[in-house]
Formats: C-alpha cells, sequence, structure tokens
C-alpha cells in the first residue's frame, strides 16, 4: 500500500477513501491501529471503503493496514482531527481557480506534475493565520513549499521548517496559498494536509526528556498558546514566541509514529507523542523522551567556557538548546575511582536539524585539590549501524564509554556544527552521564528479499505474510547497550497453529540476525499481531524485552542513489492464506539432523514440489551458514522431483557445531491468484520472486581417526 486518499477524518463523521498501491486484489477490508477506526467495503475493484471515526477518538495519526486476496499489507498513516475535512477540488492550478480555505478546516490534496495547487482564505485586518501543511510526517514522498500571496500574487510568507506559516492580515481581504512539491513531482504518493487551524501551535519544548511522565512538567514554545506568556525570544522564522508550562498528565497522548518525524536512530528512546488540548482544535503533536531513574537539571546559561563549567550531579540529565548562534555550553560532572560511565548527547536523535560535535576531558582531582587532567577527546557522528540499510540507526550524536581512573570530574563541551548563522531556540540537546547499566533493545523488520540472488539494491515495502507452506526471513536488529555482549534467544508470541519460528538465537556479540517464518502444513488462514521477545540473562538476572516493529515508508529502487526511510509501526502484523500455497517447495527425505564429519562428506535428498506453471530449472543456494557462501548452486531441472544436496565439509572447513540452514533459490513463473472476494479466478500474472525451504539442521562431528592396524 503506498498511499490512502484522504489520509483523514473529521472525528464523529465518514469519509470515503481509495488505497492506492500494488497487488491490491480481492479487496477485503481496512484494519486501524484504533478500534474506534472503522472501515466498510464500498467498492472491490476500485479499493473503495468508508471509513468511520467514533466520537470518543482522540486527535491523531493512527496506522492503517489493507486485507486483500494476497493477505496483510505494510502499514500507513491516518490523520483524524476535530477540524472540517475536505478534498482538494480538481482543476485548482491556478490563482483564478483557488480553492476556499475556511477556519478550522483542513484540506487534502494530491500533487500534480509540474503543478501548483491554490487555495484561498479570506481573513480580516490583525487576524493571525497559522497554516500548517503535513507530508512526510504522514508518510508522504512530498517535499513541500507553500507560499502565502496576496490577491494579486505579491509573495507574502513562506513556509518554515515545521511547515508553517504565521502571518498575520494586514488588511481585511483573500489571501492566496499556494502549494507544490519542491521539484514539481505529481502523483498518488505525494499526498499533504493544509490545515488552517485556530488551535496552538508547539515549535518545541523543553526539556525534551523528563524523568517521569507522571510528575514531570514541561515547557511548550510556539504560538496561539492559551494562557501563555511571551517567551522573550523570536523562532527562526523571526515570529514572536510564547511559552507555557504544563505537567505531561495535562496533554494528549497517542502511540507512536503519531504524526511525528524521527529517525530510526531514536529507537533508543523510550517516549511518547503529545499534543496539547485546546477549545476548538489540538496543537500538532511533538515528541518526549522518557529517562526514568535520572534526576534531570536544565542549563543555566553563562557557562561557555570550561572554568565557567555549569555542575551536574551523577547520574543525570541536563537539558539545553544550541541557542543562539554559534552557542557554546559546558557542563562539568562528578565521577568516582574505578566506576565505568557512559556519556550520551542527545539532540539529532530527538528529531533536530543539528550537528553535535562534542569534546569531554576526564580531570583527577587529588585530595589537596590538585588536577590531572587527562587528553581531550573529540566525538563526531555514529557510524553503528546494525540495522543496515533498512532500518539505519546510525547518527550525528555520540555516545561514549570510559572508566574513571581517579576521583575526579568529567568536563563536557558542546556546540552545534549546523548552528553557525541563524539564531533557532528549537535546537534542543540533553547530556547525560550514567553509571553503566547493561541491556538491550530489540528492532523487527520484514526484510528485503531480493527478486534475483544478492544482485540487486532494492527495498521494498515488504509485509510479513505467508502462503501454505512458504518460508519467509525476518530480520531482527540488536541493539547493546551499557557494554552487554550476551547472547540472546528470541521468541514469537501470538503465532498461530502450523507457524513456527526459526534461527531465533541471537549470539554473543552479535547486532543482527535473520529469522525465518514457516507455515506448515496443515496452517489455517489468520490475521492478527505477533510479538517477538528476547530473553537474556544480564549479570545475574535475566532480561526480558520486546521488539519494535518498523516499516519501510517508500519503496527504494536502488538503496546507493535514494535515501531509505523507515519508521517504528505499532505491531508486528502477520497475515496467512492458507488457499494460496506456495509454488514452489523444496522439502527434506528422512531423518533430521543431517549428520557429517569435518573430515568428509555429507549428503541431504531433497524432495520438490511445484504447483502451478512453474517449470523452469532452479538454482538452490545454501543460505545461513558462512563457510559455504562459496559452495556452487545445486540446480533442479524443471522435470526433476528429487535432488541431492553434497556438502565437502573438509574442503570448505565447516568447524563442529550444530548448523541450521535454509536452501535459496529465484524462482520466475505464472502466479495463480487464490479466489478473490470469495470466488475463484483464473487471473495470472508473471513473476520472478525469492523461495526460502524450511530450514535445515545440519550436525558436523570432529574427523574420525583412522583405525590403527593391530600388530
Amino acid at each position: 500500500m503506498t498511499a490512502v486518499f484522504p489520509l483523514g477524518c473529521q472525528i464523529g463523521e465518514e469519509t470515503e477513501v481509495q488505497v492506492h498501491g500494488a497487488d491490491l486484489e480481492g479487496a477485503a477490508e481496512l484494519i486501524f491501529s484504533h478500534p474506534g477506526i472503522t472501515a466498510e467495503l464500498t467498492n472491490a475493484a476500485e479499493r473503495k471503503f468508508k471509513v468511520g471515526v467514533a466520537a470518543n477518538v482522540p486527535t491523531g495519526v493512527y496506522e492503517v493496514r489493507f486485507v486483500g486476496a494476497l493477505g496483510l499489507s505494510n502499514s500507513r498513516l491516518f490523520a483524524v482531527s476535530t477540524l472540517d475535512e475536505s478534498r482538494s477540488p480538481s482543476g485548482n492550478t491556478s490563482m483564478k481557480t483557488a480553492a476556499t480555505l475556511g477556519d478550522d478546516s483542513v484540506v487534502n490534496g494530491v500533487c500534480e506534475v509540474r503543478l501548483s495547487s491554490w487555495f484561498q482564505v479570506e481573513a480580516k485586518k490583525g487576524q493571525r493565520l497559522l497554516l500548517r501543511i503535513s507530508a512526510k510526517s504522514l508518510d508522504s514522498r512530498m517535499s513541500p513549499v507553500m507560499l502565502l500571496r496576496s490577491e494579486v500574487g505579491e509573495r507574502l510568507a513562506r513556509t518554515n521548517a515545521d511547515g508553517l506559516i504565521d502571518f498575520t492580515a494586514p488588511v481585511n481581504g483573500n489571501y492566496l496559498i499556494q502549494v507544490h512539491d519542491a521539484i514539481f513531482r505529481g502523483g498518488t504518493e505525494l499526498f499533504f494536509r493544509l490545515e488552517n487551524s485556530s488551535g496552538a501551535h508547539v515549535d518545541f519544548v523543553s526539556p525534551p526528556i523528563v524523568p517521569s511522565f507522571s510528575k514531570s512538567e514541561i515547557t511548550l514554545f510556539g504560538r496561539n498558546l492559551p494562557g501563555s506568556k511571551p517567551a522573550g525570544f523570536k523562532a527562526a522564522d523571526g515570529q514572536a514566541l510564547e511559552q507555557l508550562s504544563v505537567k505531561i498528565s495535562e496533554l494528549t497522548q497517542t502511540g507512536q509514529p503519531g504524526g511525528v518525524v524521527l529517525p530510526p536512530a531514536a529507537i533508543v528512546l523510550d517516549g511518547g507523542v503529545f499534543r496539547l488540548p485546546g477549545n476548538s482544535a489540538a496543537s500538532n503533536p511533538f515528541f518526549v523522551g522518557l529517562r526514568p531513574g535520572n534526576p534531570l537539571t536544565m542549563e543555566q546559561g553563562g557557562n561557555d567556557t570550561a572554568d565557567r563549567a555549569q555542575r551536574i550531579p551523577t547520574p543525570g540529565l541536563v537539558a539545553g538548546s544550541f541557542y543562539p548562534a554559534r552557542d557554546v555550553d559546558c557542563f562539568m560532572f562528578l565521577i568516582k575511582k574505578n566506576e565505568v560511565y557512559w556519556l550520551d548527547v542527545f539532540s539529532q536523535r530527538l528529531g533536530c536539524s543539528t550537528n553535535p560535535y562534542v569534546t569531554a576531558q576526564l580531570v583527577g582531582v587529588s585530595k589537596d585539590g590538585k588536577e590531572s587532567p587527562e587528553a581531550v577527546k573529540e566525538f563526531y557522528d555514529s557510524k553503528d549501524n546494525p540495522g543496515g540499510r533498512g532500518f539505519n540507526v546510525s547518527n550525528r550524536d555520540m555516545s561514549w564509554r570510559f572508566q574513571a581512573k581517579a576521583e575526579g570530574h568529567c568536563r563536557v563541551m558542546l556546540r552545534d556544527l549546523f548552528n553557525q548563522s541563524t539564531d533557532d531556540p528549537s535546537r534542543g540537546y540533553v547530556v547525560a552521564l550514567r553509571r553503566e547499566r547493561p541491556g538491550f533493545r530489540l528492532v523487527v523488520h520484514p526484510q528485503t528479499v531480493a527478486a534475483v540472488w544478492k544482485k540487486n539494491k532494492i527495498i521494498e515495502l515488504m509485509a510479513t505474510h505467508l502462503r501454505k507452506g512458504s518460508t519467509l526471513p525476518v530480520e531482527i536488529i540488536v541493539l547493546r547497550e551499557g557494554n552487554f555482549t550476551g547472547p540472546i534467544t528470541i521468541t514469537a508470541e501470538g503465532l498461530p497453529k502450523g507457524v513456527e519460528l526459526h534461527h531465533c538465537r541471537v549470539k554473543a556479540n552479535q547486532k543482527a540476525i535473520t529469522a525465518f517464518l514457516t507455515a506448515s502444513e496443515p496452517v489455517a488462514s489468520f490475521i492478527g499481531d505477533v510479538r517477538f521477545v528476547g530473553k537474556a540473562m544480564v549479570g545475574d538476572r535475566e532480561v526480558e524485552q520486546a521488539a519494535w516493529s518498523t516499516e519501510t515508508i517508500h519503496r527504494v529502487g536502488d538503496y546507493d542513489k535514494e535515501a531509505v526511510f523507515s519508521r517504528v509501526a505499532k505491531e508486528c502484523a502477520l497475515s496467512i492464506n492458507a488457499e494460496d500455497v506456495e509454488p514452489i517447495q523444496v522439502t527434506t527425505v528422512g531423518d533430521v539432523p543431517f549428520t557429517g564429519f569435518t573430515n568428509g562428506k555429507v549428503k541431504i535428498p531433497l524432495k520438490v514440489k511445484r504447483t502451478g506453471e512453474y517449470n523452469e530449472s532452479i538454482k538452490l543456494k545454501v543460505f545461513g551458514i558462512s563457510q559455504l557462501d562459496k559452495l556452487g548452486e545445486l540446480e533442479v531441472k524443471k522435470d526433476q522431483g528429487e535432488a541431492t544436496l553434497e556438502i565437502d565439509l573438509a574442503k570448505f572447513k565447516v568447524p563442529v557445531g550444530r548448523y541450521t540452514f535454509h536452501l535459496a533459490s529465484t524462482v520466475k513463473g505464472k502466479y495463480q491468484y487464490p479466489p478473490l472476494n470469495g470466488k475463484k479466478t483464473d487471473k495470472k500474472k508473471d513473476i520472478t520472486y525469492q523461495m526460502f525451504s524450511p530450514p535445515i539442521v545440519l550436525e558436523v562431528a570432529a574427523a574420525l581417526k583412522p583405525l590403527q592396524k593391530v600388530k
């Protein structure tokens, strides 16, 4: 699913939406992440649904998935609010045909190639207009440009980095709004929501990370905040900001992704998406991080040199901002001899357009107060990326592990390399120093399966869907914390009968594995959520962590030429179609595991079952044992129902151990569609896809010693 349009609905109302994408035959239903949002199929051929939003659904951005004959799709985002909803009409591509945008309303639109969409809004002298356009935060490919013009076309304002125009009308009249993609692309994947709201707009919050959601208070900085006072400074667009202190418990919260744009590296932060409620409309969404158990200090200013560093308790957090331009902040954390600490800076991972440059210095202090400073260390981007291309967690923040050699303190100096000319108070940061606490986080990511074995650079919009007899790879990413290096056992909760998870152990120091889900016979059709859980011994205690689920936002044809965007998903969804059989199934014959010796060979008999029009020869490649990466492919002719895989363990130097591997092959044929909307169909499609066998277990024993002759 590449788009659902319109991409929102008013609370308590209904709207008809249409789903766009590929392989969406046999439309059946839409499933939303909130039970108060429901859908009824109205036109299967055009994939149209009547969507209703109950009156008790909070303002927010929720996930939606499409269900069809080929299973459950990837998720898209769907917004609900109290604003009046409309669709951008066709033909509003000039100033003369501008569509009307009313007060407290939102219009859903799609970009047209080489054209702009035009709207008009009426305002009285002195009236403040808050016009906000959302695209990337709703999974759109659009890079929006929005301009406010006078009735005669004179340019008056342009959106800031948040997609906001904050404008006070100098005279009564109609004002024109011009919207287009930055490079004038068009199509169903370049959609947007344009709001004209009298509600609040939150530019940023301080602190951006708190130790508790139930007890903490934060300050909102923004525009049109009810009961606020002047902040005393301006935003980057030159508008004066207001400030309002609130308890987090007074805000409304929805789950991630929630309509905020965060980099994949933000996965290391707990937190939530919040809005400030209002009488007419809630504010835009914003993220607040959570790090319990760490006292919080606010940066006080006047700490721009090492000798004026602000003292911070350890362990602890200090929150500040890279403001004004070229701002430098220095802090001092007390440290104890032999203790192991982690120093972290969070800024880009909070969604800020920053590039923190950090220097740190450990200083020993003797009993008589004499200082013994160590060499200054510099820190730049974090290159560690266990998520690979699909979920890239490299970032511009920093983390540093160190052990204190003496009693003393750690001096930290930081600045933003991106903040050299513009005064922008929204460039926030948090510095954290804590004692080492080993642990881990898990991310489950549907793995893109290359149609041609290891020969393309495509990132697909993958969904976790199984046919009867099929095997699907799932990537498990491990984000190790606090120098934890131990093994982790992965299980999957909620799997239906007949589905198994394989390759479910992460070895010591390993950062990612490919696990496999197999739907054996018999298996029933299924749609539901699956929870992946990791368990490990951390010291003397067993730690259990549920995995985050993620989504690729856009299909990428070549990851060396296009950026890959991913985000957190609410759940890991699984679907099974028992009426759809895996076209080619390769299974082993006989007892398992198969055994061999390090100085010998092992033969594994195979059975090949073909269903439908898949008559070409296939070439099977071993996947899962690194020593066998150079083992040649096993060719199975089109009329073969049996084959034998022979592995020379001595030649490839496979060490003693127990291994689980799969056979993979690129398969070409004519796919026969399963029943569409409950009716059999003759529809077929030429396809090329990657097939995986169920797991094969191999045990390699130590070499047999030759028998000695008896004298």
